[in-house]
């Protein structure tokens, strides 16, 4: 399992999207510098917020479309928990 951390990688350039969330995913081999979608709770309707992977750097190439959907779903998991503690 790997974790999740706040971003030191200045992400102000155009180059990087501005509107997702940013955070460094660290697991055994190294990291992804991942962006993220993210929907807030609303408890009023019963909706717990979400999170969606939609880019996965590594090495300055997008990975996304080759992480195992575990993987994923651990990244969108804890992004989710730690937006929604915010």
């Amino acid at each position: 399992m790997g974790k999740l951390k706040n971003s030191l990688i200045d992400v102000r350039s155009p180059y990087w999207p501005h509107h997702l969330e940013v955070y460094e995913y660290e697991y055994d081999t190294g990291a992804l510098l991942c962006f993220l979608e993210y929907s807030a709770p609303d408890k009023g309707v019963g909706y717990n917020g979400s999170a969606w992977l939609v880019h996965a750097y590594a090495g300055g190439v997008d990975v996304v479309t080759l992480l195992k959907d575990n993987i994923i779903k651990e990244i969108e998991a804890l992004a989710c928990s730690q937006l929604s503690q915010n």
